[in-house]
């Protein structure tokens, strides 16, 4: 009993101090849409809000020595990197992302239910840096493809940049949903692999009443957001065990679905 109490003071303790937070610095990696901060700054009016642009592992250290109270980091759905397993972070899913295939409008690739190993070696590549998180995960799926030696015209830095390499150079690159951008187009690819999109925090810092308006503003704002991608939000709804954690947050029919 006296084990439990401690615990229970312990808690209460770390609420009140995050409690008195004044300003919520929200992390967030490759873009932050401005309607992104808009949506979090209202969910907890009685704080201001600043968002930040940084690589994964920059985030997760960034929250660890407090510079950032939350953070919402991409990994692998199979492979926790290390840095997320420092003592004292805390994680939750907030939804985990297909990878597919980007293509640019008009490519007869699209509108295809769905690609696979055999599409890939007719394309024309772009590639991720070797120092950007995603070129590992995307080096993985294609070996799980049987395509390691795909050429590439570029590699680039960053999702935005191989979207305009896409567009422009007619192009077709491995991109998440949220790492795609308007003038592209997204096919789905047979038997690909999911990037989970982390919230990451440290436990002494974030009151749990502040965390649970977070997680439930981040899922409801993904589900507006994927709206704008053409077939993503269908897709969301018919393959529903796919995102177990947007169910609250989908139209009532794909619920009863």
């Amino acid at each position: 009993m006296l084990t439990d109490l401690v615990q229970q003071a312990d808690e209460v303790i770390s609420e009140a101090a995050a409690s008195f937070t004044i300003t919520l610095r929200f992390g967030n990696t490759e873009w932050t849409p401005p309607t992104l901060l808009g949506a979090i700054q209202a969910a907890v009016p009685t704080v201001d809000v600043e968002t930040e642009t940084l690589a994964p592992a920059a985030a997760v250290d960034a929250v660890h020595r407090g510079a950032l109270t939350v953070a919402m980091v991409p990994a692998s759905a199979t492979d926790m990197p290390d840095s997320l397993l420092q003592p004292g972070l805390e994680t939750k899913v907030i939804v985990r992302e297909p990878i597919w295939l980007a293509v640019p409008r008009g490519h007869p690739l699209v509108g295809r239910p769905f690609v696979d190993g055999t599409h890939l070696s007719t394309l024309h590549w772009v590639h991720y840096s070797r120092d950007h998180w995603f070129h590992e995960i995307e080096k993985r799926l294609l070996a799980r493809l049987n395509y390691t030696d795909l050429g590439a015209v570029h590699y680039a830095d960053g999702h935005h940049e191989a979207m305009s390499w896409v567009r422009d150079a007619d192009a077709a690159a491995l991109t998440t949903a949220t790492g795609a951008t308007g003038d592209v187009r997204l096919v789905p690819i047979r038997e690909t692999q999911s990037i989970a999109q982390l919230l990451v925090w440290r436990r002494d810092t974030v009151a749990r009443d502040t965390l649970r308006r977070l997680v439930d503003t981040v899922r409801q704002y993904y589900c507006e957001y994927a709206r704008s991608i053409p077939r993503y939000l269908s897709w969301i709804i018919e393959h529903p065990a796919d995102f177990p954690e947007l169910e609250r947050f989908l139209p009532l029919r794909a619920q009863a679905g």
